[in-house]
This record gives C-alpha cells, sequence and structure tokens, in this order.
C-alpha cells in the first residue's frame, strides 16, 4: 500500500466527518476545561480527548452513508444532553455527575423535577459555561454548510496527536473497565491509584461508571439487607445498661497532648484522666485511612482474615439492636437525606441508606451542624429518656478536611507564630494551626458528652475513625492511598480510650480490672466488635475472646495488616 494511500485512511475519519470532528472537539473541550474532577488533568485530559474523537468519527465510517448523517446527529444529540446535564450538576452543586446524583434523578418524580429546575433554571446558570453547550448546536447549524479541510501538513499533525493520545489513553481505558467490569467489593479508592491522569474525563464517562456503579452497590444492598435480617444472637444480658460511642474523624494521636504533643490540645481529656475515671490506651491504630472502609471494619465482624465480602458478615448494631439495646445514630457527617459525592455514595450502602439504617438505629438526626456540640441537643431532642439499655453513637465531623471549619473563631487557640517549623511556610503553619485549634474544641465537645452521662451507669468509649497527615516530621497533608512507611503513623495511629462513671465503676469491679490491665494491648479497630458485644452482654458465636481488647485471652500476637495488606509496624 502506498504512503498517499495510508494517508487518506488514516485522515478519512476526520476528513469525511469534519463538522462532527470539530463540533466533538467543542463539547468535550469545554466540559474539560470548565470542570475540575479529583486527581485529573487538565491537559492530559484534552490529549487524550484526541483519540476518543478520532474513535468515534471512524466509528461513522462503518454506517452506511445514507444513515450516516442520521447517526451523527444521534449521537452528538446524546452527548451534548449529557454534556449539559453533567455542566448543570457542577454548577448548581459543585459535583459533576456521580452516583448520588443520578441515583436522586431515578427517584425523581416530574413535580419534583420540574421544581427543582425551576429553583436553578435561572440567569445565572446562563452566565456559566452551561449556556456555551446549550448553544454550541446553533453555531454548527449555521456553519454547517461551509466546507472545511486541512491542508496535509495540519491533517499530519492532528494524526500523530491523536495515535500519540490513543497510546497514552490505554492505561485509562483499562482503569475504566476494570471499574466497569469488577464485581467484588474491592476498593473504589484503590482503582483511583491506577497511573492514569484522566480517569472519567468526559460526561459520558462519568454516566456510564455512574449506572455501573449503581448497579454494583444495588447488589451490595440486597447482600447486606439479607446478613442484616438473619443476623442472630443466642442471647443479651444487657450488662451495660448505657454504652456510648464517641468516633472521631480524622485524628491525629501524635497531636494530642493526652499523648504527649508539646501543645495543650487536650486539656479536658487530661484532667478526666487524671480523675482516675478515664482509661487511656497506648498502641491503638485503625484499620484503614478511609472513613466507610473503616467504619465497614468496625461495625462488623468482618476483618482481613475473612473469606468472603464485608457485607456477607454480621454487623454488631443490628445484634445489639436485636439483643434489647436502643441505637441512637448521632452523625456530624451521615444523614438520611445527605448525598453528594462519590465517597458519600460509598457510605450509603451502611450508613445512608434508610432501609439498611432500621436495622441498625433506632434514632437518628436528620440534619448536619456546623459544630460538633451541636449533636448533643439532637441526642436531647431524640432519645435522652428511656428505660431501655441504650447505644449512643456520636459521630463527629471533628478534623475533616477544612479544619479552619470544624471550630467557631472565638475557640481559636494557636497561630502560625505558636511553631517552630521553618521548613514550612505560613499558609502551611496556618493550617497545622487549624488542625491543632479543631482538636481543642474536640476535647470541649469530647469533655461535654462525657459531662452529659457522668451520673448514668455508663462506660463510655472514644475511637476515631483513621488519622490523618499534617506535617508530621514532613511538608505532606492529607491520607496518601499508597502507603508510604513515612506516612503510616499519623494516618493510622489514634487516640483509644474507655470513660467509666461512678455507677459503672461501682457495678463492674471485674470489668474494670479487666480493663486496667489491657491498656498496653496491641488493638486494631477491625476488632472492635468483640468488644462491644463483651461489654454489652451479647452471645454469639461470631464473638471471639481472643479479639476482645479487655479480656484475659485476649492474642496481642495477631498482625494488624491496615487496609487489608501492610503490617502495621
Amino acid at each position: 500500500m502506498s504512503i498517499r494511500k495510508i494517508y487518506e485512511t488514516l485522515s478519512a475519519p476526520i476528513g469525511k466527518n469534519p463538522l462532527f470532528y470539530l463540533a466533538l472537539i467543542s463539547l468535550f473541550s469545554i466540559s474539560i476545561i470548565s470542570i475540575e474532577i479529583e486527581k485529573s488533568s487538565r491537559i492530559c485530559s484534552l490529549f487524550e480527548m484526541f483519540g476518543d474523537v478520532y474513535f468515534l468519527c471512524a466509528l461513522m465510517l462503518a454506517i452506511p452513508l445514507k444513515a450516516r448523517r442520521y447517526a451523527k446527529i444521534t449521537v452528538f444529540f446524546v452527548l451534548w444532553i449529557i454534556g449539559i446535564a453533567d455542566m448543570m450538576c457542577y454548577q448548581t452543586m459543585g459535583v459533576a455527575l456521580c452516583p448520588n446524583i443520578l441515583q436522586t434523578w431515578m427517584q425523581t418524580n416530574f413535580s419534583e423535577a420540574s421544581e427543582v429546575l425551576g429553583v436553578h433554571l435561572n440567569a445565572y446558570v446562563f452566565l456559566t459555561p452551561v449556556s456555551l453547550i446549550v448553544f454550541l448546536p446553533l453555531i454548527f447549524f449555521f456553519i454547517r454548510k461551509e466546507k472545511f479541510r486541512l491542508p496535509r501538513a495540519a491533517m499530519c499533525v492532528l494524526l500523530l496527536l491523536t495515535f500519540s493520545s490513543a497510546v497514552y489513553g490505554i492505561g485509562n481505558k483499562r482503569y475504566l473497565c476494570n471499574l466497569l467490569t469488577r464485581t467484588s467489593e474491592e476498593d473504589t479508592e484503590y482503582l483511583f491509584e491506577e497511573q492514569t491522569m484522566t480517569r472519567d474525563y468526559l460526561p459520558a464517562y462519568r454516566l456510564i461508571t455512574s449506572v455501573s456503579e449503581i448497579r454494583r452497590f444495588s447488589n451490595m444492598r440486597q447482600h447486606l439487607a439479607a446478613t442484616l435480617e438473619n443476623t442472630a444472637i443466642e442471647g443479651c444480658s444487657h450488662d451495660s445498661p448505657l454504652i456510648v460511642l464517641i468516633v472521631g474523624e480524622s485524628y491525629n494521636r501524635h497531636h494530642a497532648s493526652l499523648y504527649g504533643y508539646d501543645k495543650p490540645t487536650t486539656p479536658l481529656q487530661e484532667k478526666l484522666f487524671a480523675e482516675g475515671n478515664m482509661y487511656k490506651f497506648t498502641d491503638v491504630i485503625s484499620s484503614y485511612n478511609l472513613t466507610y472502609k473503616s467504619f465497614q471494619n468496625m461495625f462488623t465482624f468482618y476483618d482481613y482474615d475473612s473469606k468472603g465480602m464485608w457485607y456477607d458478615f454480621p454487623n454488631v448494631l443490628s445484634m445489639l439492636r436485636k439483643g434489647g439495646y436502643e441505637v441512637g445514630f448521632f452523625s456530624n457527617q451521615n444523614t438520611i437525606r445527605k448525598a453528594s459525592a462519590f465517597t458519600d455514595y460509598c457510605e450509603d450502602v451502611f450508613i445512608n441508606d434508610s432501609q439498611l439504617s432500621r436495622y441498625m438505629f433506632d434514632k437518628r438526626n436528620a440534619e448536619t451542624h456546623n459544630y460538633d456540640l451541636q449533636l448533643l441537643s439532637d441526642y436531647r431532642q431524640l432519645c435522652s429518656s428511656t428505660e431501655k439499655p441504650r447505644l449512643l453513637i456520636f459521630h463527629f465531623i471533628g478534623m475533616h478536611a477544612a479544619y479552619k471549619q470544624r471550630y467557631p473563631d472565638n475557640e481559636t487557640v494557636f497561630s502560625p507564630k505558636d511553631y517552630n517549623r521553618p521548613d514550612l511556610d505560613d499558609d502551611q503553619r496556618q493550617t497545622l494551626a487549624d488542625y491543632d485549634n479543631a482538636i481543642v474544641y474536640n476535647d470541649k465537645v469530647i469533655a461535654a458528652i462525657i459531662d452529659e452521662f457522668k451520673d448514668y451507669n455508663a462506660i463510655i468509649i472514644h475511637v476515631p475513625d483513621h488519622g490523618e497527615l499534617v506535617y508530621d516530621e514532613c511538608n505532606e497533608l492529607g491520607r496518601k492511598l499508597r502507603l508510604d512507611p513515612r506516612h503510616i503513623k499519623p494516618q493510622f495511629d489514634i487516640p483509644f480510650w474507655i470513660y467509666c462513671t461512678e455507677k459503672y465503676k461501682a457495678t463492674h469491679e471485674e470489668k474494670i480490672r479487666q480493663i486496667e490491665k489491657s491498656v498496653n494491648n496491641p488493638f486494631m479497630t477491625d476488632d472492635l466488635p468483640h468488644l462491644l458485644v463483651d461489654i454489652a452482654g451479647i452471645k454469639c458465636k461470631e464473638y471471639n475472646p481472643q479479639r476482645n481488647l479487655i479480656d484475659p485471652s485476649f492474642n496481642p500476637q495477631r498482625k494488624r495488616k491496615i487496609c487489608g495488606e501492610m503490617e502495621y509496624r
């Protein structure tokens, strides 16, 4: 075959579909430039786009000439509608197409949809990139009769760009195929660690992956509902009439003065510890540095040793309910009504789903708050008076992400000048101060909860979901999905303590002795269910005393594998 013939063959998808090619390039470029996708590079996405557009144009050549024009109009129209919907989501809700939004649309009737459109379809929206997509077809309608012909040199450059783009996009297509075809509860976050800077960079990709995730999560819901329905216990003695579980958020133990930090971040807890009713555990780690994965391990009997999926294992919360406990869940992150980004969708399967929630909780708050202290008002309003044995869970937003927003301005204690860290710039020192200020406020909230129940026969357990890397002997921040030994301790070392009221100590002398002897046991939070069923007095076949932190037969030699893969050292 001659070079000319090769050139004509390769350039045909563009040369025979010039208007279609240009329209797709324009449509996709508007979306890529206007929408920020986490861990996705706009430049890399624009580069990969050329290969995808070329592929669509090549597909059009496979359609008979008489039907090709209608096929191109149909394809563009579908992609245009998806692009408008995606851009509307981003401009009005700050989130591009994701499973939660698609699920909400599927559950919305015509009347509700009309109300939503009435709210969001205003002049402001048309001052955003939404208008660029909306009016794009008009532009191409008026230029449809224009003849577009690229010089051979320009076409060669474009073909070189296209085929380079196609090769570059192989890794991302592999990522998308893995995401769409997986059937197991493989950790979604680790899929994001594939070597790709583009991910689901186009609205159509986001729609397809959202549909796939809805289908997969629907299957998980069915499995989990069956597991919760069939959870059985042999009996319950209600050994502890009131169990309070305080679940912190992103709490790095090495920033708590209770554990030796050089800033006074936890003065109220230190006072409670000095009074003798608080038992501080010295070697406790989280099983995951992701909230939803940590929760799945903390509240089910699943662990990395188990065969099967987490949703096939009994849930300790439903166990307590079946044992006669009233379970209250007061969360400043998860409510039935809350739905936004992809990670929330992951949590929906376990915490936010209304059907599944009924198996685990009797009472829960309907709205989140600016600050965690307001959760006490939810408790007082919903279930402060009952004679039933109770498990009360307070789930903080704690030190999550935007640390400055986690405490009122008048609660500020530290400022950048308090940190002798020449390796950090002013903004980084401010972030460090904000994190420590959030811990100080967190200390106040914890003390208030303890004060609320100090006159009850109560045992109070504090356990964060995971830690956080906050410039700990480095200049890095947040949580890292790739496990680097340098970042392990800040992300997985968490404060853990048990507080027993005077009434509880008076009626549980043997339990107190067990707690006192166990404070140095090495523990990981995936074994929390064994501790909870023991404290509640539940008898069940899943209970293993060697996994119970305070049992005399506790096995301190058990390997602690964080994220189920790396042994903690």
